[in-house]
């Protein structure tokens, strides 16, 4: 199909009303993919969240769902994450989302992460699990994605201009919804939305949206980035902006 715009998914919070007229309102948004949260490490499992699944759900809109861990005790955030999880009726396709809120303070946080995508890996299918991270977390190198294992990215990067990060699918730009709290992100490659679209002009030609980078454009259009930095004889260090039109064959 032709897009105007990126495919989006919301990704629910504890304090996202519960309620069917709200996500009605994601859906005038085109929004019809939602991602509910079910445990946060420390907090347990979240509040009014058969509220969010049968919501969403009643109006047709795909749910995925995701936890919250400080990796303190990551086994037992599993546990109780896929519990619910099963609970809820969620399928083999659905998403499991894991945000990493953790701190430089833990002791193998690399190795906990990969017990973390082991352990759910068990009763899910693996590509199907995701990895989210704060944008600064990255930037202070608290993690390194090289030692973890190869999966789709999730970047909670909020208020700025670039994703942050070349590797990344999935970019939650904000945080407000209205006059709600809710993570909006744009799906890049469809992980989470499945959709098949295109932003272009002509055959030839790419309009540039938010959140761009080179990486990202010559991922989508599945073009060696050496190639086009070369078509549009540039070097990877310039920057694009929204609304540019680059050359992409």
């Amino acid at each position: 199909m032709i897009s105007n715009s990126y495919p989006q998914i919301a990704f629910c919070l504890a304090i996202t009303p519960a309620q069917e007229n709200y996500y009605s309102s994601l859906k005038k948004m085109d929004i019809t993919t939602v991602s509910i949260c079910l445990y946060i490490s420390k907090l347990g499992r979240q509040k009014h969240v058969t509220g969010h699944v049968n919501a969403a759900r009643n109006l047709g809109m795909t749910t995925h769902a995701y936890m919250i861990t400080d990796l303190h005790d990551p086994i037992n955030d599993c546990l109780q994450f896929s519990t619910r999880f099963l609970e809820l009726g969620y399928s083999k396709n659905s998403k499991i989302t894991v945000f990493v809120n953790g701190s430089q303070y833990i002791e193998d946080s690399q190795k906990k992460i990969n017990d973390i995508i082991k352990f759910l890996s068990k009763f899910h299918k693996r590509e199907n699990i995701d990895l989210a991270f704060f944008n600064d977390d990255l930037n202070n190198k608290i993690y390194n994605l090289d030692l973890l294992p190869e999966v789709n990215l999730t970047l909670a990067n909020v208020n700025s201009n670039t994703p942050g990060s070349s590797k990344v699918g999935t970019w939650i730009y904000t945080m407000d919804c209205g006059e709600n709290s809710q993570f909006l992100a744009y799906d890049y490659y469809g992980y989470y939305t499945e959709e098949s679209y295109q932003l272009s002009l002509i055959d030839s030609e790419y309009v540039v949206q938010q959140g761009d980078s080179w990486y990202s454009i010559a991922r989508r259009h599945d073009i060696p980035l050496i190639k086009l930095l070369k078509m549009n004889e540039i070097s990877s260090e310039s920057r694009v902006y929204e609304g540019q039109v680059v050359k992409i064959a």
